[in-house]
């Protein structure tokens, strides 16, 4: 192993050497490593996990005529929002509402409890422009994981 990865490295800055023969080999050792550092030599590590949903985040499913009415005020309403959560000494900041199909997300900046939820819920139900009936609880967003069995070593 030790010496496929010496080999590797000369054939390497050989490489170089042939590219730009008229470089003196101190600028071929500087150019190999900027292009291949100390790190060349490490196996990589392979990540097994992606990032999933984040859960910093508040879901609303609406209709689309009422999505245009959140949209048009969005700073007031996270202004409102986060006036809210401070009364009741929470954390939990909102910092934007992103338009998704079908639903509004307020992102935030940490998970909400439940209690940030029904200050969620209750601030839209009580807008003006908005008919409260039709806004569903806020929810957090849900996934479903699986694991892929790839193979199994045996003797």
């Amino acid at each position: 192993m030790f010496y496929a990865q010496i080999a590797s490295n000369v054939t390497n800055a050989l490489k170089i050497k042939e590219a730009f023969p008229a470089l003196p080999n101190k600028k071929v050792l500087e150019m190999y490593n900027a292009a291949f550092g100390q790190h060349a030599n490490k196996a990589k590590k392979v990540q097994f996990t992606t990032k999933g949903l984040s859960r910093k985040q508040a879901i609303i499913p609406v209709s689309n005529d009422l999505v245009e009415n959140i949209m048009d005020d969005a700073s007031i309403h996270i202004f409102q929002i986060n006036a809210l959560l401070k009364n009741i000494k929470s954390s939990m900041r909102s910092e934007f509402i992103h338009l998704c199909s079908g639903r509004i997300t307020i992102i935030t900046n940490n998970v909400p409890n439940p209690s940030d939820l029904s200050v969620i819920e209750k601030y839209f139900k009580s807008v003006e422009d908005i008919n409260g009936n039709e806004i569903p609880s806020p929810r957090l967003p849900q996934s479903k994981l699986y694991l892929k069995i790839m193979g199994l070593p045996y003797l």
